[in-house]
């Protein structure tokens, strides 16, 4: 089969399908990188740096990066209202991932399966016309 081949409606619209899952799957992502961002931003909120009480390093730091942003100002450049965040906040965040992580999951089944019976159809299509090639050529 050459390049300018034409595939059948049935491969063709199993293509269109493949095209539509995949760009549902690139959506499902941004919004798990979304979410995931967002989480960790609420994280932050409710534990910013130098109240974690670990390791109180703020004047070394602060010596090493003299002009450099605080963490107050780069908290309130992120977000004004720091009560926004609470840890009712991040389990819902954490529901949302793992649903919107099922569903990616299934979506990716569906993706598979298309791909199959597309790779499928298209070997088929191929066989017949090697066949039907032979024949003419006989």
């Amino acid at each position: 089969m050459n390049a300018t081949h034409e595939w059948s409606p049935r491969v063709a619209e199993l293509r269109h399908r493949r095209r539509e899952i995949r760009r549902e799957l690139a959506r499902i992502r941004w919004w798990l990188r979304l979410l995931g961002a967002r989480r960790d931003l609420d994280l932050a909120r409710l534990a910013p740096p130098g109240e974690t009480g670990a390791i109180d390093l703020d004047d070394a730091w602060e010596a090493l990066a003299a002009d450099a942003p605080t963490s107050t100002e780069l908290a309130e450049c992120l977000w004004g209202d720091a009560s926004a965040a609470v840890p009712s906040s991040i389990e819902r965040i954490d529901a949302l991932m793992a649903r919107l992580g099922a569903y990616e999951t299934r979506v990716s089944g569906n993706l598979e399966a298309v791909t199959t019976a597309m790779v499928e159809a298209m070997r088929a299509e191929r066989v017949e016309q090697s066949g039907a090639d032979r024949m003419s050529h006989a």
